[in-house]
Formats: structure tokens, sequence, C-alpha cells
């Protein structure tokens, strides 16, 4: 059974997020309706190997992700607060769940588009800072330069080392980046940490901004009336779908959704879900039990009866 655990962000001067990779989501227990990440979902791929080692030297040291665990746990971090834990599939570089107490209460907010990456998912000694794009290829020059990584060698190189461990922002074809936990369920700095690749599959642009969209308002709006708390996990069904044929990046065939309604004193009020494909025409389904929900996903992850989202 795969324990889930993730990454932080942090936020700092200047830069804004900083994350670490961990081997279980200790950090960030409080995302998970009573403390208990999502269990049975033992369906990431290996991280990728490199197919051409021949003639390179210290592979061990220098290779991006060499021997790493897949999936990855994340807990996102901004300041000194946890906001929400991201289960990180290594093998088809996209998130299978991201969980998260959603701030009923706040005022939506957004700033910026999504720029980070994630400098442990390509090396775990790198720098715990979350960083734009250029500032991971800075991070990945200088552990080459400190562990002699020559990059005469293609598969040292910065844009290729990044590649290879995460999705980067032009993998993504027609698709749409699909944040699992969006950015309109939180405020302010919560908002901010959303803006992630780790946080984001490829998703069509019609569901993204159609079905899906008003799905997301309406469990904000309306789903989370009279709770306290609102406990959310929004995951994704990989398929046999790429965005390309160098299967880089998996498109995943469903996206769904739980939520765990809470009085003041943490005990259940109701809970639900709800399930769309990952397609133009799709439909999304409501569900007002969990229990129910998870029968139908246990079908399309072709997992057992370990699988609990809650």
């Amino acid at each position: 059974m795969v324990t889930l655990s993730l990454l932080s962000l942090c936020l700092l001067p200047l830069l804004a997020v900083r994350g670490e990779v961990a081997p279980n989501f200790d950090n960030c227990k409080d995302s998970f309706f009573k403390k208990t990440p999502v269990s049975g979902l033992n369906i990431a791929l290996p991280t990728p190997i490199e197919p051409d080692t021949q003639g390179l030297e210290n592979p061990e040291k220098c290779l991006s992700a060499y021997s790493a665990a897949s999936p990855a746990y994340i807990c996102q971090r901004n300041g000194n607060h946890y906001y929400f834990a991201t289960l990180y599939d290594r093998g088809r570089r996209i998130p299978l769940y991201s969980a998260y107490e959603m701030d009923i209460k706040g005022v939506p907010g957004r700033e910026g588009s999504i720029v980070y990456y994630e400098p442990q998912l390509v090396h775990p000694d790198l720098t715990i800072q979350q960083m734009d794009k250029k500032g991971s290829l800075s991070e990945i020059k200088k552990y080459n330069q400190n562990n002699g990584c020559s990059e005469r060698s293609p598969q040292y190189r910065q844009n290729y080392k990044l590649g290879w461990s995460q999705a980067l922002d032009d993998n993504f074809g027609s698709y749409d980046r699909g944040h699992l936990n969006p950015a309109g369920h939180h405020k302010e700095d919560a908002s901010k940490v959303t803006m992630t690749h780790t946080n984001v599959a490829p998703q069509d642009r019609r569901m993204n901004n159609g079905p899906w969209n008003r799905y997301e308002t309406r469990l904000k709006d309306v789903l989370s009336a009279g709770c306290s708390k609102m406990y959310v996990v929004t995951g994704v069904v990989p398929s046999s779908m790429w965005v390309d044929q160098n299967q880089r990046v998996n498109v995943p065939s469903h996206y769904w959704n739980a939520y765990c309604c809470t009085d003041n004193n943490d005990k259940p009020l109701k809970s639900g879900g709800a399930l769309g494909p990952n397609t133009a025409q799709g439909v999304v389904t409501e569900y007002t039990s969990v229990t129910v929900l998870e029968t139908e996903l246990r079908g399309l992850l072709n997992v057992d009866n370990n699988f609990n989202i809650f």
C-alpha cells in the first residue's frame, strides 16, 4: 500500500515559494481528513530510466532523478504553513492527486501563472526552494559544476535534466494545464502555492473551462454551505494516451474529486464528489456518496478494495 506524501512549498523573498520532496506526507497530514492520506493507490509508474548511459561518467551522481522512488510525496508550503499535499507520478510526469482543506470563507485569489518547477525532482539534494525555469536551470548548472557532471554529455545538460524529471510548460501540446488543487479555492498566499507544474495535468480545454470549472465553483460556493471545514482530494485517472509520441506526459482519461464536510468538532456532516471524462464533450457526474465514487474509481484505476480516499 502506497504511503502518500509530498512536497512542501515556502514563501521566500524574491522567489515566492519553496518545496521539499519527502518520503511521506508527515509534514502535511493536516491536508487530509483525520490526518489520513489516501490509501491503496498503487498505480504510479517507475521513474524513467535513461536509455543510453554508455560512456557517461558518474551516472549515479549526474543523471536526473537517478534511482528516485515513484511516486514522489510533496508537501506544498508557503511561508511557515503547509497548504496542501501532492502525490506525483514520476513515470507519467503528472500528479495523481492533490489534497487540501478549502478556504471556505476566503475570497478566491490568483496571482500570476503556472511557472514553478521542483528542483528536488531532478536531484534530491538540490535546493528546497521551488523555482521558475531560469532559477531551476541555474541550480542544475551549479550542481553539475560541483559534481563533475560535464554538459558535453547531452543527458547532463540543464534543459534535458529538468525535462527528464517533470513536465515542462511546453509539454502540454493543445491541452490546458489543469489544476488539481484550484487557485480559486484559496486566498492570497495559499492561492499562489497552487501555481506549480506539480499540481497540474493535461486537461481538455473545453472541459477545463466549462463543466469542470463550473463544478469547482459549485464546490466552493454551494456544496461547502454549512461546513466548518471542507477537506478535498482531487485526482486523475491515468490513461494509455500521451501528449505526444515520445510518451513524456500522460493524458488522464478522467478527473475526479471527493470532499468531506465537517462541523466545528471535525465530525462529518456530508460527503460527495464528482467524476468527469477528460474530453471536449465530457459531462461531470456528481456523487452524494464517496463510497459510490470509490467503487467507480476502483474500476477505472484498476485498484482493489484497499483504495480509500477518506
